[in-house]
């Protein structure tokens, strides 16, 4: 427990965040956002320990919460998608959890908490990068589709309901315009870091031993190859594994 206590970092978005609340009196509402955010990413730590994942940072957003861990870009979907999924079960837990004990909190306490918790559960469900509904997103979509396509469907998704999200809350308040930043941010970024995601992810798949659920022996183009399925190319009516192919990419010896 101290290890992840450790690990926990506050980004500075977040304190002024928190000073704008101060000043703001709003004491008692950013106590009970940062608890359901604690909470929401609880439920990714559960999992993430379950899978035996290193946990690298938890970083605590004026929003929300995010835990980055140490693994494998070509990991198990199944697993990704329930580590995704972790964060809004505890929700849920947690509106259980007030339900059964409402009679111990005021009414303005607790309508505060199902307010905050119902918000930040159908937010993170958005599926903008880096939030949780983008993640469920791109797993799913991994599922059936090459990794390189659906990395720029993640962030063509990601930009039309950002979009959509900015046209519908322009008008509202100022934290709106810090979530929005943060998001376009983390957007932009991964459209900088494409190149060397997808090296690490041809990469991985040559130099480690992985776990496929599948083999595709039809296989025309390295950006075609999915996650958890083994790529044979047929090349001069010859079947070659596509760790061959992915050396031949980086100019290495077989």
């Amino acid at each position: 427990m101290r290890n992840i206590l450790n690990k926990i970092q506050i980004s500075y978005l977040t304190y002024i965040f928190i000073l704008i609340c101060l000043f703001c009196g709003f004491i008692k509402n950013i106590l009970i956002i940062f608890f359901i955010c604690l909470f929401h990413e609880l439920g990714h730590i559960f999992f993430i320990k379950i899978f035996k994942y290193q946990i690298i940072k938890i970083e605590i957003l004026p929003f929300g919460g995010y835990t980055e861990i140490h693994k494998r870009i070509n990991s198990n979907i199944t697993k990704d998608l329930i580590i995704s999924l972790g964060g809004i079960l505890f929700q849920v837990i947690l509106f259980i959890f007030l339900f059964i004990l409402k009679d111990y909190f005021n009414i303005i306490t607790y309508n505060l908490f199902i307010k905050y918790n119902m918000f930040i559960l159908f937010f993170n469900l958005i599926p903008i990068i880096p939030l949780d509904g983008n993640k469920l997103l791109t797993s799913f979509m991994e599922l059936f589709l090459p990794f390189h396509h659906s990395y720029y469907l993640s962030i063509f998704f990601s930009l039309i309901f950002l979009t959509i999200f900015v046209y519908m809350n322009y008008k509202y308040n100022f934290d709106n315009y810090f979530i929005c930043s943060f998001l376009l941010y983390k957007i932009i970024l991964c459209v900088k870091n494409y190149k060397y995601v997808f090296k690490r992810f041809l990469l991985e798949r040559s130099l480690y031993k992985l776990e496929y659920a599948k083999i595709d022996n039809h296989t025309k183009d390295i950006k075609s190859l999915r996650k958890n399925v083994l790529h044979y190319f047929k090349k001069n009516n010859k079947y070659i594994r596509e760790d061959h192919i992915i050396n031949e990419y980086f100019g290495l010896k077989n």
